[in-house]
């Protein structure tokens, strides 16, 4: 049992009082530990007393003091929520932890209540009244922690005090009744925290209409909407950080149970209420935790009635039509007329630059002005409408004029910051006398024209883009005006006559650059060459610097900066240029792969490339063997050369040029991969499920014997041949490709390096493509169809064998191009199979492939004069049509050609034909059917006739 003992508790009372928390300003959901004003507890002992703000750990129950006296105890803690004053709570927690406890094991129940104010009178005999229980919590026989922790949420008490509009709570830690003199029971605690989150929700202010603005509207004088209707309203939120949006609410005054709640971004839709109908709404702010309350109810009448006419616009600097006006950058002035509307308030207007605005009315149904400043000369347009005092808009007039070209042209030479800059002006009307100038929002400054021209010099003081507004003047009179728009930097110039785009400068040349200031004060240069060490040059007497230059191959990146006396450094200058190499490139991408496929006795394509102009060719030794000259009709050539032995081999390259002369030589030297080399027989690869060999040659010496797998599977090993060469048997099943892995091993136990190789295997199977299909029906008995044979097993594959159905098997020779064509004319309808084999010069065959297709009932048309697409026969040469096959029991063919239709029976064998003579020379369809005895009809055959012209 752990004793506490309580005579400290009861010597407490005026002791300095505790320090207390205080609030903090109110944020967006603002999350704060709530003031504890006081607290105070009762002592059965001292029962006409009680202790405030002590310095002790709060004691709740019975605890026994030194004198082995009973003492019973509440406490009582009061919080401030005035912080919390028109705020919702959203979250909130009462906890705190027991200091120390008389004896766990004992089973207790702990209560907290919701009490009256701790008052000047309040005593043991006198507490505050109980109010609510928030809380009943059992502790020991079986707690986890002993002391342990106590907490519960004070959301809706909290929101139920503030909505009593009280100040503050009150509320007591207590042991039930009936275990509160039990001296087990007794402990005490820490000060409880009570946290929350809370959060004010907005409201609105200024409720009313707008486009034109108008008020919110009484049910006496409500304002009046149109169709298209923008309400607005302010939202007020007191939180930082907080985004209200405004929730808008309306109803027919006299069915509020048809209320319907909307926003309102860009005009809101009250086109199902009818004109004259009188309707209530309200406005609503909310946040992301709460929604405010609703504004007072406001008040519309329905107005769906617009002006009817456009309104009537004039002006005298920019009048109407193709008469130049005014200028860019010169105000004019519109007179804008309501007409004969005398409900218009205000007009609208838009330019075909997407700027607009608004004026008001001087009266209703009277005239506004519009004043317009033109951006641009050329042809404008401003759209107006008239628009009434309920927002309805009436049809658009569309004023378009001409703007004059009245504006100067202007250059400025950039100086850079601090040094001067030029500007340079042109006029574009002879009348002009001066131009002004104004440097981003400065004092106008004018200088006079002379022959329509001025110069002038100014300053810029920084960097950055800056905006001139020029001008141009008759006198005094503005007549046009435009801005320039210059990005100001104190970059230094670079420049360069030999390294430069104009130039093809060539590695060795030498040269310099100079470096130009763009601001005062410059004592010297500072540059990064290609990203190596930044170094300086200095600046001689006016400010610039020459740095000399030797050339190097390559594409170059000059950066530089100026330097001033203080030590501060301009923004970057970027120069680019490139120096032409003279020594010419060999390029070998197979050497470049990372699985090596190079080797003594395998061919290595070079490419050979100059970059110096007039190359006629190259000339080449290769591994010390004679010169050889290659033609080129460009700057680059393609050779192979075959490297015959380990160790270096080197290609000496030269350009030669159409001068005779040739460029520096480049020496290239490699060491060809020292893996075993792999050849096969077919050579190139081989084919599915047919025997292939595969052999292996060394370039070690004294080679032994060959490590290798195949097709990933086991290592295995064979002997060496004296030549250093093995040859293995394989027969790969599937088409596609196999790895082979080899590595050749000397007899001192020497090995090579591993050579991968992906060896291609070919299909040996025979591909059929057709128009024919077996999905949609094609042609008719009789009707020849074409079928395209190919195979992958090729040139092994001499000739293919083919047969329609149960046939006879037919064989036709492979063709010199990929594709083998085959003719088969249907001996049926519907499903048809075209089975198809390729066989070799020994005569091993390929596996069978079967071609499915569907066989439709049209029938044959065959014409000697006139074939099928094919330009024949010619105006009054007779044509011969014979009609045959499609399908069995035709009687007779239904035909129409050139739009006119005819029909013919057929003979016993089911043919007809017909004869037609061409008046014209012309192209026209043929197309036939046949029908058969139960008049049932076949497929539709087309066949394009076209006559020969003479």
């Amino acid at each position: 049992m752990k004793r506490i003992g309580a005579a400290t508790l009861a010597t407490a009372v005026g002791v300095a009082a505790v320090v207390l928390a205080t609030g903090q300003p109110a944020l967006a959901a603002d999350f704060a530990n709530l003031p504890l004003s006081s607290w105070a507890y009762l002592d059965s002992q001292s029962p006409t007393s009680k202790f405030v703000n002590p310095q002790v750990a709060p004691p709740v129950g019975t605890l026994v003091d030194d004198a082995n006296r009973p003492h019973t105890y509440r406490s009582y803690f009061t919080y401030d929520l005035t912080q919390l004053k028109g705020t919702v709570v959203h979250n909130s927690y009462l906890y705190t932890y027991e200091d120390a406890v008389t004896d766990c094991s004992t089973a207790v129940t702990i209560e907290v209540w919701r009490t009256a104010p701790v008052k000047a009178g309040t005593t043991w005999n006198n507490p505050p009244a109980e109010l609510e229980k928030l809380i009943s919590a059992g502790r020991g026989q079986g707690s986890y922690y002993c002391p342990g922790y106590l907490g519960f949420d004070m959301v809706e008490t909290l929101n139920a005090a503030l909505g009593r509009n009280e100040k503050s709570i009150t509320v007591e830690y207590r042991i039930t009744a009936a275990q509160e003199a039990d001296p087990r029971a007794g402990r005490t605690f820490q000060l409880p925290t009570l946290s929350s989150t809370s959060n004010h929700p907005p409201t609105v202010s200024d409720p009313h209409l707008e486009s034109p603005k108008r008020p919110c509207g009484t049910l006496t004088k409500p304002s009046q909407a149109a169709a298209t209707t923008m309400f607005k309203a302010t939202a007020n939120d007191p939180d930082e950080g907080d985004y209200a949006t405004v929730l808008y609410a309306i109803w027919p005054v006299d069915q509020p149970d048809q209320r319907r709640e909307f926003y309102s971004y860009y005009g809101t839709d009250l086109s199902q209420y009818a004109d004259g109908q009188l309707l209530a709404w309200q406005a609503r702010a909310s946040d992301y935790y709460d929604a405010g309350p609703w504004s007072k109810t406001c008040y519309v009448i329905m107005d769906k009635a617009p002006p009817a006419n456009p309104p009537v616009v004039t002006s005298k600097l920019y009048p109407e039509g193709n008469i130049q006006g005014g200028g860019a950058g010169v105000t004019g002035r519109f007179r804008v007329a309501a007409g004969e509307d005398q409900d218009v308030v205000a007009f609208s207007w838009r330019d075909s630059g997407g700027n607009s605005g608004s004026v008001k009315a001087r009266q209703p149904g009277r005239t506004a002005v519009i004043e317009y400043t033109p951006k641009r000369a050329w042809i404008e347009t401003l759209y107006v409408h008239s628009v009434d005092a309920a927002g309805n808009r009436g049809p658009e007039k569309a004023y378009q004029f001409w703007v004059a070209d009245t504006a100067p042209s202007a250059e400025v030479e950039m100086g850079g910051v601090g040094l001067p800059s030029t500007i340079s002006l042109t006029a574009r009307k002879p009348e002009t006398t001066a131009f002004g100038y104004q440097v981003n929002g400065g004092p106008q400054i004018r200088v006079p024209a002379v022959d329509g021209k001025a110069t002038d010099q100014f300053t810029f003081t920084e960097v950055g883009e800056v905006a001139i507004v020029v001008s141009s003047y008759v006198k005094n009179k503005l007549i046009g005006q435009d801005t320039l728009r210059i990005p100001v930097t104190d970059s230094p110039r670079v420049e360069s006559a030999e390294f430069n785009f104009d130039n093809e400068p060539i590695a060795g040349k030498t040269g310099s650059f100079t470096f130009k200031p763009r601001n005062a004060d410059v004592v010297a240069y500072e540059y990064v060459l290609d990203n190596e060490a930044a170094q300086t040059v200095a600046a001689a007497a006016d400010d610039t610097a020459v740095l000399p230059w030797t050339a190097t191959a390559g594409w170059h990146m000059l950066i530089v900066w100026s330097v001033k006396a203080d030590g501060s450094k301009s923004m970057e200058a970027y120069y680019q240029f490139s120096v032409l190499d003279p020594v010419p490139s060999a390029y070998a991408p197979t050497l470049e792969y990372l699985t090596r496929i190079d080797g003594v006795g395998l061919p290595v394509e070079f490419y050979l490339s100059s970059q110096l102009p007039n190359v006629t060719g190259f000339a080449y030794r290769f591994d010390g063997g004679p010169e050889t000259v290659v033609p080129s009709y460009g700057a680059s050539v393609s050779i192979t050369v075959t490297p015959v032995h380990t160790g270096d081999n080197t290609l000496i390259v030269e350009a030669l040029l159409a001068d005779g002369t040739r460029s520096p030589a480049k020496s290239f030297t490699w060491r060809p991969f020292e893996a075993p080399v792999i050849t096969t027989d077919p050579p190139g690869g081989g084919a599915a499920a047919q025997p292939m060999t595969l052999t292996f040659r060394s370039v070690l010496p004294d080679t032994r014997e060959f490590r290798y797998s195949l097709d990933f599977g086991e290592y295995q090993t064979i002997a060496a041949r004296p030549d250093g060469t093995a040859t293995v048997s394989f027969t790969p099943q599937w088409d596609g490709w196999f790895s082979a892995r080899v590595t050749a091993i000397a007899q001192d136990g020497t090995t090579s390096p591993e050579r991968e190789m992906t060896v291609p295997v070919r299909d040996t199977r025979v591909s059929v493509w057709s128009q024919y299909n077996e999905w949609s029906p094609r042609g008719g008995i009789g009707v020849p169809g074409d079928f395209a044979l190919s195979t992958e097993w090729k040139p092994e594959v001499v000739e293919y064998l083919y047969r329609l159905n149960d046939g006879p098997e037919q064989v036709t020779p492979i063709g010199d191009s990929w594709n083998t064509m085959v003719r088969v004319v249907p001996d049926r309808n519907g499903p048809n199979t075209l089975t198809v084999r390729g066989r070799t010069a020994d005569g091993r065959l390929s596996p069978v492939t079967e071609y499915l297709f569907q066989v439709g009932t049209a029938p044959q048309v065959f014409s000697e004069a006139y074939p099928r697409d094919t330009a024949g026969g010619g105006v009054g040469v007779e044509g011969h049509f014979e009609f045959s096959g499609g399908t069995a029991g035709i009687t007779s063919f239904e035909y129409t050609i050139g739009g006119v239709a005819g029909t013919v029976d057929a003979d016993a064998e089911g043919r007809a034909s017909i004869t037609w003579t061409p008046t014209e020379a012309t192209g026209l369809h043929l197309v036939v059917k046949g029908r058969k005895a139960d008049g049932t009809t076949t497929d539709e055959t087309g066949y394009f006739i076209v006559v020969k012209a003479d």
